[in-house]
């Protein structure tokens, strides 16, 4: 990549990126006035506990337009976890109306107040690596780490390299992505001193990439430990694997991508277009590819918190494609769209949506006397049996009537009950019972509409844009 080209992006870039002086003294402001008001309340209550700031706005590697803020309530050692249901009803008091109480490993608190995102998160003032009360107590020692690390002006090097993984798909350890946490991000840049060669780096990576920012690893035996094909070891708590969330493809997408990068830079992998989709064009592009597409939609109207929903949702499509495909039914790819709130949309683009009538079925070889024998009751003179069983070089071979040809109906079928029997978890299998549509190539047209007609769009295509 050449510098003088890289250098002038940069600095374009940096400029729409990082926050501004009027929003630090915003954030600053309510940070300083919810620390003191809600460590005032918790200690009115009895509680030993102070409220603190921390994630990207505490360690300065936040991007201008951001309006999340994580508050932490840190919590003396000597409670324990019984005392949280006392600590969320003080947070909900202080911040009064408009709360949700969601559910990680804990419950904790998110509510928009003063026009800001804020998580009300509990935690315990103890050291990771002397064991933990909950997975939130690492929090408060990232912070320290990273305001320790980080090179100067590392907080711009950061903002890059979060801006570049949104660009690309992979920002976000949360089920739906299973990318890149904003504190991953301040580790690489910790690690590799800056985004160029955060980037230089990832190009080269490979399968079992492991990156020691402590120092003194066993890289063999952390292999041997973690199975995801990035490792991280956390050096706020070494037993934890930072990059646990990342997956084979976001990883392989950002490296695939930096590569991209380096040999051309440009704005568009930063600020990617996100313009409306043209649904005559998607459309024509799903009718004139000569596949099928199958979509399962479903109503819902009591969506979980996103990564539980995410996690229902990718079980539910495994489950329906492992059952196209053990149907005979040659599965391209697939796919998952939802707006989070009512309605999922699930994506199969299969080879033919109807198969053949017959289908070639191979048996055992004639030497596996008790198998042969076993497939020739099973298969000589049955109903479905067309043809055979015959023998073909060592093997026993029938030609079948299939018993199920159209994937529309095999997944109706298979869905009368919300999919149980096909490993559908069951909360979402309650909620395909009641609200279910199966459709088939245009019928998909009335809910081609704002988030999902582009989601199709993207898939259609199915190429990152710098390929274009």
């Amino acid at each position: 990549m050449k510098r003088n080209s890289w250098a002038g992006l940069r600095d374009e870039v940096l400029r729409r990126l990082t926050p501004t002086e009027e929003e630090r003294k915003e954030v600053e402001r309510f940070r300083d006035r919810v620390e003191v008001e809600l460590t005032d309340r918790l200690r009115e209550a009895g509680l030993r506990a102070a409220a603190e700031v921390h994630g990207s706005t505490a360690r300065d590697t936040w991007l201008s337009g951001g309006r999340d803020i994580d508050v932490f309530i840190v919590l003396d050692p000597e409670y324990g976890r019984e005392v949280l249901p006392k600590v969320l009803d003080i947070v909900k008091g202080y911040v009064g109306e408009g709360w949700v109480e969601a559910y990680a490993e804990h419950p904790y608190i998110q509510a928009e107040t003063e026009g800001f995102e804020v998580e009300f998160v509990p935690c315990f003032r103890v050291d990771p690596r002397e064991g933990l009360i909950s997975a939130t107590d690492r929090t408060p020692f990232h912070t320290e780490f990273v305001r320790g690390s980080l090179p100067q002006g590392g907080g711009d090097e950061v903002r890059l390299l979060k801006r570049f993984m949104m660009g690309a798909g992979v920002y976000g350890a949360e089920v739906k992505v299973g990318g890149f946490s904003g504190y991953l991000c301040e580790l690489l840049v910790v690690h590799y001193r800056s985004f160029h060669e955060a980037l230089a780096a990832a190009s080269g990576w490979r399968r079992g990439e492991v990156i020691d920012i402590a120092g003194g690893v066993d890289p063999g035996a952390l292999r041997n430990k973690f199975k995801e094909p990035l490792i991280v070891p956390d050096p706020v708590d070494p037993g934890r694997n930072a990059a646990s969330a990342v997956s084979d493809t976001s990883m392989w997408t950002f490296a695939a991508t930096s590569r991209a990068f380096l040999r051309e830079p440009g704005e568009a992998f930063f600020f990617p277009e996100e313009g409306e989709a043209d649904v005559e064009g998607v459309l024509e592009s799903l009718l004139g590819r000569g596949s099928n597409i199958l979509f399962v939609s479903v109503l819902d109207d009591d969506a979980d918190v996103p990564d539980v929903l995410w996690g229902q949702l990718y079980k539910a499509e495994r489950a329906f494609s492992n059952l196209l495909v053990e149907k005979g039914f040659s599965l391209i790819r697939s796919g998952i769209w939802s707006d989070e709130t009512s309605r999922h949309i699930l994506v199969f683009e299969l080879e033919a949506a109807v198969l053949p009538e017959l289908v070639r079925f191979r048996g055992p070889p004639v030497e596996l006397a008790e198998d042969s024998d076993r497939f020739l009751r099973a298969h000589l003179g049955a109903e479905a049996t067309v043809s055979g069983p015959w023998i073909e070089g060592r093997r026993w071979w029938v030609e079948k009537r299939r018993r199920q040809r159209d994937a529309r109906l095999l997944l109706e079928r298979a869905l009368r009950d919300g999919g149980v029997g096909t490993g559908v978890p069951r909360r979402l299998s309650l909620k395909i019972a009641r609200g279910l549509q199966v459709l088939l190539d245009d019928e998909i047209s009335a809910h081609l509409a704002g988030g999902f007609a582009r989601y199709m769009d993207r898939f259609l295509k199915g190429r990152p844009d710098w390929l274009e």
